[in-house]
Formats: C-alpha cells, sequence, structure tokens
C-alpha cells in the first residue's frame, strides 16, 4: 500500500491503532487502487481524543500570546519543508496530478 501510517489514529502525542473500528479502505482516484486500510475511532478513541484536546486546550489558553505565536510559526515552516511529502499525499487522496498539488494547493504557498 502506498500511503499506509503508522496507525489509524494520533491522540494525545500517541499513534494508535484500534483495529475495534470498523475498517475504512482509502482509495486512490487515479486507479482505483486501495491504498490505506484505517479504522474507524470507536467511543474509547473519541473519548481519549476528546479529553486530550481538553487537557492541551487549558494549556495553550494560558500560554502567553507570544508562545503560541512560535508554535504556529513553527508548525508553518514544519509543512513548508514537508511540501513534497504532503503534496504526494494529496495527490493520492484526490488524484490531483502532482504538478498542481506541488504548485497551486495551500501548503505550496509561502
Amino acid at each position: 500500500m502506498k500511503a499506509q501510517p503508522k496507525a489509524s489514529h494520533f491522540v494525545n502525542g500517541r499513534y494508535h491503532e484500534d483495529s475495534a473500528g470498523a475498517p475504512i479502505e482509502v482509495i486512490y482516484p487515479a486507479t482505483g487502487e486501495v491504498i490505506a486500510v484505517l479504522h474507524e475511532a470507536t467511543a474509547a478513541v473519541t473519548e481519549a481524543a476528546l479529553a486530550s484536546a481538553a487537557r492541551a486546550q487549558s494549556e495553550w489558553g494560558a500560554m502567553r500570546p507570544v508562545e503560541r505565536a512560535r508554535i504556529l510559526r513553527r508548525a508553518a515552516d514544519i509543512i513548508r519543508e514537508r511540501n513534497h511529502q504532503l503534496s504526494s499525499l494529496e495527490t493520492l487522496d484526490t488524484g490531483k496530478p502532482m504538478q498542481e498539488t506541488l504548485v497551486a494547493d495551500w501548503q505550496s504557498r509561502g
């Protein structure tokens, strides 16, 4: 498979696979090929994600704006650094030509 992630979910800073959720085949629209199989989030995964988000929000809210700005700036830098990888995933997800995802999609803009 071309785009199989480490796990179906990323919760509280960790990858998490919960095969109790129904499998979801990810199809590459250009060829119909299955490029990944993920699992739906179960109630347990959803609850863990909500609890993690609530904890993170209170930490985020306690930060000074300049600290939050530095984190957001670094996130934008990482997106730009990984433009080719993200463009490849966008092409697999949508079937768009690679040239379009490299130069026209949002992550390409600087």
